[in-house]
């Protein structure tokens, strides 16, 4: 079987991408890819966000390079027929990030028989502090086992699980008085939805918000919704909470990716107007993975252990890349 390696050609292949995602979310027993809108989210909002966080200036260059950063750093392998089979990228990729240099392998069934030339192409592209990085599903025996073979080392345990929310009998609505759901599509206020965004994830300082110029990339993701671009908002006018529903229609279900809130209760509340909107639109289950308790308690039932980072010491690095 006939396998070509290529570089990522963004205006190309990333649709071409996102489609190998979603036809192959089913492929496997369980789960061994990305789901469709990871895809879309480190591309179009972790990079441009990330690669500006903390700046003050120059941020939406900032944002670009982070860009063309992430972009280089995606390799693609084809087969006979044109068809993408196999994906090596990153997720969080900018230098002074934890997981920069960490790589994510996505791939078609049957073709197994690359993963040693897809680690062939990681340590010579995904490299921080000497060390090579890639995650591992634990149910991803195949991979395991060729990481194994060429001396990565297990890192700790994840405490994440991948969770299901089947979406029948949600409940109603709960907001206290004054309070409303909103959408991006009815009023796109980017400023206070950079706001809540940082303010859920404890973030005080406005330069660690995204800058208004990641919330544009964000909007512009092939998957994205301003309809489906949830916020609560307060008597005050004022953004307590946030969730974006990404829609899968082929394979029937939702994702939530990222919820927020500063308001007890509410993050609560924002989800389950996330999964009845999804629910309205046909959609049959949605999928989390996280490691908060918050998530099953409000319904979200764990299927499995989601996996961890495997590094590769400089050490026992293959001499022969």
């Amino acid at each position: 079987m006939k396998v070509n390696f290529r570089k990522y050609e963004p205006e190309m292949d990333f649709l071409r991408v996102r489609d190998m995602l979603v036809q192959t979310f089913r492929a496997f027993e369980k789960p061994i890819n990305w789901t469709f809108e990871r895809w879309n989210y480190a591309r179009y909002f972790a990079a441009p966000m990330l690669g500006a966080y903390g700046k003050t200036e120059n941020t939406t260059e900032k944002s670009l390079e982070a860009i063309r950063l992430w972009e280089d750093a995606v390799g693609i392998w084809e087969n006979e027929k044109s068809e993408i089979v196999a994906v090596v990228c990153p997720d969080e990729h900018v230098p002074d990030h934890p997981s920069y240099g960490l790589a994510y392998f996505q791939r078609r069934p049957g073709y197994d028989f690359l993963l040693e030339e897809m680690l062939d192409y990681t340590e010579g592209t995904y490299i921080n502090n000497d060390r090579t990085r890639v995650y591992i599903n634990e149910h991803d025996e195949s991979l395991t086992q060729a990481a194994k073979k060429r001396g990565y080392a297990k890192g700790e345990r994840s405490s994440a699980w991948f969770m299901e929310y089947v979406l029948k009998d949600l409940p109603e609505p709960h907001l206290p008085q004054g309070f409303r759901f909103l959408s991006m599509a009815e009023d796109n206020d980017l400023e206070k939805r950079r706001k809540i965004f940082g303010l859920s994830f404890r973030h005080k300082d406005p330069k660690e918000w995204p800058t208004l110029f990641s919330c544009q990339e964000l909007q512009k993701a092939p998957d994205y919704r301003k309809d489906l671009d949830l916020v609560i908002v307060g008597p005050d006018g004022e953004y307590v909470a946030c969730c974006i529903v990404w829609i899968d229609e082929y394979n029937k279900f939702a994702r939530l990716e990222p919820v927020g809130s500063i308001v007890l209760g509410m993050g609560r509340e924002v989800v389950m107007e996330g999964l009845r909107r999804a629910a309205a639109l046909g959609m049959e289950k949605s999928y989390m993975e996280s490691g908060l308790r918050f998530y099953k308690t409000i319904g979200f039932k764990p299927l499995y252990e989601c996996g961890c980072n495997w590094t590769l010491f400089p050490k026992i690095r293959n001499p022969n890349l």
